[in-house]
């Protein structure tokens, strides 16, 4: 009984008949036998089920109520294209008609006796195994035509080309790939004989991750490897292995083919190289320039802090009542030199600091003539010596802009430097201002030695001064005008020269853009005079002797006590013993930094403190005022400003007396916690 129930399991019948009776009795015969059955009655009946779904066999009667037969019905379902197994029955005997059922393609024909119904369910056994052992047939001819498609293929091919069985194992290596390895030619693939001739450092690898993707019915494969050529040469190929499958979804094959990707391979690592050598040159060239700065602040240091005492001498000299005009002329030519010396050294600070992206400007509404005014009274000494004829055009309407005042004077002092030292004694230089759209336009012109036509478009180069000649000639480093390029176009402007040629002088010209004039626009501080405040106590740090005295002799002559410590740890000692108003100190002593000073002090008390080093990049200043100076100052000190601090430092000290009293003295404030 199981055997018969388990006959036709699964198996769609359709059973036509116009018999009510034979339809009942077919269909329990074929249910019986584990099929899943449906009939029908007519031919109508029977197309709308095809239409809906197809069965695996349809049983037909030969002689059907209507003039189309069972046998019509199916050619009729062969002329509309639908292919189903059909076994037909009939009572008739006739051989011929046997015959001609079998040529119109029916699958087989049962007599319509007594019994048929009961072997009914074996011939469509029957016809169901013939129906798979057809199409087992047709898929294994297919697969030789594929196989032998592909196997053309790639000999066709210049890839190496391998074919593998379902367990992974190679059945198939191309005409290219025994070429190409030097595998002979009568030597049959097996097992995984195309990684033979895989680099053995790649090959376990490779066959690891290749049984893996076999086991795991992955639909490809692929990986970078290295293969052996005839030669013993080893080059890198891509390897892609895909699955092909049956029409159930099984893998009955995997087709791989190789490419050679040797070139791109040794051009990626040559790029990988080049990258690594091109990070590495870059690495190396921050790093030179950060060492380059460190050097620039060092140098900068070194070249500064002698140059302080010798500016405070000549304010001391400049000082003393009576002095012969011989000797004070020769005190203001020393004193101007060293400030030129200072400026060398702003302008190679500056380019460094334009060269990284770390120029700062202080924005606010500037006065460009004021700011021309401040800069011709700079050099009014000099001009005078000279004997220079100065001519000052104010003709703009719209003089204000937005900008750095301190940079705008730098820019401004570089032009009338440059037009007094390429002039003459008594030549002349013009200065001029005019309005021309929404701009100021700031002219500086003189009648010196002038510009070669070739020289124009490098004057603007950091180093360059026009000529080597003219470099011996008349000196400096070349860095003014491309300093003041950098900070024209920092203030949003353009700055260029022209001149009709050598010895016809030349003219340079600055372009801002104009601001509303308002109450942001910077006036000159008035300077309140010395002394309006009471004395200070000043603590001064500074380990560079000749600075010290000097320093020290200067702000005694200003009317306040002086103490100087030559160390972190001397002013910490006097600052545990003795309150100090103000203090000036500098950053590089012998046993740490004055940063170290100030942030131990600060513990301790608030009062004004001063920076006063040789280090000067926009970096020094920060850190000095992070670390708690209410100023910073770089050396050579600009004395006006170190008194102006010192006058700010008198007049708080004054203020917070007068917050004091009457419960407290005056000198109260001047403890180690005010």
């Amino acid at each position: 009984m199981n055997n018969e129930a388990t006959l036709l399991a699964g198996a769609h019948v359709l059973v036509v008949d116009d018999d009510e009776g034979i339809l009942r009795l077919a269909r329990k015969s074929l249910v019986r036998a584990g099929a899943r059955v449906d009939t029908c009655a007519s031919v109508a009946e029977a197309s709308t089920v095809l239409a809906a779904r197809t069965p695996d066999v349809l049983v037909l009667d030969y002689q059907l109520d209507g003039a189309e037969t069972g046998l019509d019905f199916f050619r009729r379902l062969r002329t509309d294209d639908v292919r189903v197994p059909a076994i037909l029955v009939t009572g008739f005997t006739d051989e011929s008609r046997v015959i001609a059922a079998l040529r119109a393609g029916v699958s087989d024909v049962v007599p319509k006796s007594g019994d048929y119904l009961d072997y009914l369910p074996e011939a469509v056994a029957r016809v169901l195994a013939q129906v798979a052992l057809q199409r087992a047939s047709d898929q294994a001819l297919l697969l030789r035509d594929r196989e032998e498609h592909y196997r053309t293929l790639s000999e066709a091919l210049p890839h190496l080309v391998f074919t593998c069985g379902a367990d992974g194992d190679c059945d198939f290596l191309s005409k290219q790939w025994r070429d190409y390895t030097g595998l002979p030619a009568g030597a049959s693939p097996h097992g995984h004989a195309w990684l033979d001739a895989v680099h053995p450092d790649d090959r376990e690898d490779i066959r690891h991750t290749w049984l893996k993707a076999v086991r795991s019915d992955n639909n490809d494969y692929r990986h970078e490897l290295r293969i052996r050529r005839h030669d013993g040469t080893w080059r890198w190929f891509d390897v892609r292995i895909v699955a092909m499958r049956d029409p159930r979804g099984g893998i009955n094959k995997w087709f791989g083919s190789c490419t050679d990707i040797h070139a791109q391979r040794e051009s990626s690592e040559e790029r990988e190289l080049l990258l690594a050598s091109e990070q590495a040159a870059r690495q190396a060239a921050e790093e030179a320039n950060r060492a380059k700065d460190r050097f620039l602040a060092m140098l900068s240091h070194e070249l500064r802090t002698p140059l302080t005492p010798v500016l405070a001498g000549t304010r001391l000299l400049e000082q003393i009542p009576g002095l012969p005009e011989a000797a004070r002329a020769g005190v203001l030519m020393i004193r101007r030199n060293i400030e030129l010396e200072a400026r060398l050294i702003d302008d190679l600070l500056d380019l460094t600091r334009v060269a990284n992206g770390k120029l700062d400007l202080a924005l606010d509404t500037v006065d460009v003539h004021e700011v021309i005014d401040a800069v011709l009274e700079l050099f009014h000494s000099e001009i005078q010596t000279r004997q220079q004829d100065v001519h000052v055009e104010r003709h703009a309407q719209h003089h204000y802009v937005r900008g750095d005042r301190a940079r705008m004077q730098q820019m401004f002092w570089n032009l009338v430097r440059n037009a007094a030292k390429f002039t003459p004694d008594g030549g002349h230089i013009y200065v001029r201002t005019r309005d021309e759209r929404m701009h100021v336009v700031i002219e500086v012109e003189d009648t010196g030695i002038g510009i070669a036509p070739e020289q124009i478009g490098k004057l603007f180069h950091a180093f360059e001064q026009g000529s080597h000649n003219m470099t011996r000639q008349f000196g400096g480093l070349g860095l003014g005008l491309a300093v003041t390029k950098a900070l024209t176009e920092a203030h949003g402007g353009t700055v260029s020269a022209k001149s009709p040629g050598a010895h016809c002088g030349a003219t340079f010209t600055i372009v801002l853009p104009t601001a509303t004039p308002g109450s942001g626009a910077q006036q000159p501080a008035d300077r309140c005079g010395p002394h309006q405040a009471c004395a200070l106590d000043i603590l001064l740090i500074e380990d560079h002797e000749d600075t010290a005295e000097v320093m020290s002799q200067l702000i005694r002559a200003l009317g306040h006590e002086v103490a100087v410590a030559a160390s972190v740890a001397g002013a910490l000692a006097l600052t545990a013993t003795q309150g100090f108003d103000l203090v000036v100190s500098d950053i590089g002593l012998p046993d740490g930094s004055g940063i170290d000073f100030i942030r131990a002090f600060r513990k301790e008390s608030s009062v004004p403190a001063i920076a006063l080093t040789g280090f000067g990049t926009d970096d020094d200043v920060r850190r000095s005022l992070d670390a708690g100076f209410t100023a910073h100052l770089t050396k050579p000190v600009n004395f006006e400003q170190l008194e102006q601090l010192i006058e700010d430092a008198a007049i708080l000290r004054a203020q917070r007396a007068a917050q004091d009293a009457p419960g407290h003295a005056p000198h109260a404030s001047r403890t180690a916690t005010s």
